[in-house]
């Protein structure tokens, strides 16, 4: 590899780029405040119970003793699918009697009183109905089951609003009286809270089979986007773990080209996963319905290696979470396909119904991507009189807040995308974004004619009629005005680094070993999410070669005169020919883009690379 200081001997050269090294790790600690004391702070787990968690184990051991019947009723989201996998297959575990109801997303977030008669249906010997991921403000469901007879505990983590949770017990770290320091904490990791409390003050010799069940509320507090510090660190990183040990390896039994054996994701046993081999050498001791419920994240797991997104343990991060099951598991609501196969993939006892439940998801998930394309091209360049603030779509509903998302990433502003109204006096729904400076809920709260509900940065929006349209455009553009002024100068592209040639920049890209440390000693501080980014850096290129790759050549990969790989995805179509133009120009024209520094490993040698984010 080519160096900055190539006529220094080999022992000058390492103390330059350990010199080198603890000044870039240290300069973004400091640009991002990451001081000793708040790295230590963050990663403390330790929290308060939340309020009438006791009550609620209470319940749960009185329900056990007489032999009742819980059903649970969970939302439809990835956080809603999590918790309601983990309550079934924990309960089960723990000895319960217990169904888990498979909600219907065209009713919406809220339980509703057809949700109370179709679970009545399904399951007549109910006596509790366990709410996760929601409940709190559905106080018609609520009622609905309390009339039948049922007890009725909530676990959630939205915010309750006036006049309150009307539940026999609620548990949420978003109640009006809840005083837990991290509100933002997943509904799966509220119920994994009951149930582990459960479990060390009546089952005490089920508590690690229990903890295993970390791995859900890890998955939930991912995909929900909940900020990843204090106790969710260690959730997250305890998934994750748990997630590694499911993943089989795949035999080698696919020739390559270069004369070898790759992988063959068809071939993957999934029995041969480490915790699967764990749980099956005491079989006697768990539960059918828990067993099935690992077995299905290992089924999961050879689905996205048969997909291509799964070569190795290291590809399970929490961008792995983020960026491939929760889209996937979030895909049927978007574009109107049955939700069951979500919940089929961790229930069913049939390892070959889990796995066409799988490759299914995955496939909608594909459509949904497709989907999204379209729809965004008619939102954008249809009529829209309230843009940019507001936009009407005539997509499924479940795609809002997709749709939302793309056009607040372009504009970098709030936006609210909803159902187009045919008349003034209609209600209209539909999603709300915004970047991190703008919370849309406060925004929005306080006025009688719509109101917002969910987080502040992604929810749902609502209007008691149309005619309130230009009412919510004054009151987001107003909103946002403030909002920018206080913000100031934290609006804006967001740079840990700049590296590069020229004074301007903390590091040269020539040297490359230091690069790869700082990667190494940054790794150490995952995992990274909302509240505790990972760091982004500006690259400066002013001499490369460009070329499309992928097997649709839908991908670039910029090198520079040093090999430094550059890889931009689905980026060909539209940026290939400027690069080109760029690369070939007879004056020296850099290009500048945001990115994020990774390393690959290649038959045994570890290579920085980088990963265009954002062109500038």
């Amino acid at each position: 590899m080519m160096t900055t200081t190539p006529t220094l001997d080999a022992s000058t050269q390492q103390l330059n780029r350990a010199e080198t090294t603890t000044d870039l790790f240290t300069l973004v600690c400091e640009r991002r405040g990451w001081t000793d004391k708040y790295l230590a702070a963050i990663d403390s787990d330790e929290h308060d119970a939340l309020k009438d968690l006791d009550a609620m184990v209470a319940a749960l051991e009185d329900i056990r003793r007489c032999g009742g019947t819980i059903t649970i009723a969970p939302d439809f989201d990835m956080d809603g699918i999590a918790s309601g996998v983990l309550g079934y297959a924990g309960l089960k575990e723990l000895g319960f009697n217990v169904n888990l109801h498979v909600p219907d997303y065209r009713r919406g977030h809220d339980l509703t009183p057809d949700d109370i008669a179709e679970i009545h249906r399904s399951y007549p010997a109910t006596t509790c109905l366990l709410t996760c991921d929601g409940g709190v403000n559905s106080h018609a469901g609520v009622h609905a089951a309390q009339a039948v007879g049922w007890t009725v505990l909530v676990t959630d983590h939205h915010q309750e609003l006036q006049p309150g949770s009307v539940a026999d017990i609620t548990v949420d770290p978003c109640r009006l009286d809840e005083t837990y320091a991290l509100r933002g904490i997943c509904g799966a990791h509220v119920l994994y809270q009951v149930i582990e409390e459960y479990t060390a003050k009546h089952q005490p010799l089920k508590a690690w089979p229990i903890r295993l069940l970390r791995l859900f509320a890890g998955l939930g507090t991912v995909s929900d986007v909940m900020p990843v510090l204090y106790e969710n660190r260690q959730l997250v990183r305890d998934s994750l773990s748990i997630a590694r040990l499911l993943r089989a390896p795949a035999p080698n039994t696919i020739p390559n080209r270069y004369g070898g054996l790759d992988p063959d994701p068809d071939a993957i046993n999934i029995g041969k996963a480490t915790l699967l081999r764990l749980l099956a050498a005491h079989s006697g001791e768990h539960d059918s319905a828990y067993v099935a419920a690992f077995e299905g994240f290992a089924v999961l797991l050879k689905a996205f290696a048969q997909a291509g997104k799964v070569r190795s343990a290291d590809d399970i991060d929490e961008g792995f979470y983020g960026f491939y099951i929760a889209p996937a598991m979030n895909s049927p609501r978007r574009i109107g396909t049955p939700l069951s196969d979500c919940f089929t993939v961790f229930t069913s006892l049939s390892p070959a119904h889990k796995l066409a439940a799988a490759q299914r998801i995955i496939a909608n998930n594909e459509r949904r991507k497709e989907l999204v394309v379209e729809h965004l091209t008619e939102l954008v360049d249809g009529d829209q009189p309230l843009a940019p603030w507001v936009y009407f779509s005539d997509a499924p509903a479940g795609m809002y807040g997709l749709l939302a998302n793309q056009v607040m990433e372009q504009s970098g502003r709030p936006v609210v995308v909803l159902n187009r109204p045919a008349t003034p006096s209609e209600p209209v729904s539909g999603s709300g974004r915004a970047p991190g400076w703008f919370e849309i809920i406060t925004a929005l709260a306080g006025h009688d004619d719509f109101f917002a509900i969910g987080h502040q940065q992604a929810c749902g929006v609502k209007l008691r009629s149309a005619e309130a349209l230009e009412d919510l455009v004054e009151v987001l553009e107003s909103a946002t005005l403030t909002a920018l002024q206080t913000a100031g100068d934290s609006i804006g592209p967001d740079r840990d680094l700049v590296l590069g040639a020229g004074p301007e920049c903390d590091a040269p890209l020539t040297d490359i070993e230091p690069l790869i440390e700082l990667v190494r000693r940054l790794e150490t501080l995952r995992p990274f999410g909302h509240g505790f980014a990972e760091p982004v850096f500006e690259v400066v290129v002013d001499s490369f070669s460009v070329d499309r790759i992928g097997a649709e050549k839908q991908h670039l990969r910029l090198v520079t005169r040093t090999g430094l790989a550059c890889l931009w995805w689905n980026a060909a179509v539209d940026h290939y020919d400027q690069l080109v133009e760029l690369a070939t120009s007879d004056t020296v024209q850099p290009f500048r883009f945001l990115g994020r520094l990774q390393l690959n490993t290649f038959r045994g040698e570890t290579r920085l690379q980088v990963v265009v984010a954002d062109p500038l």
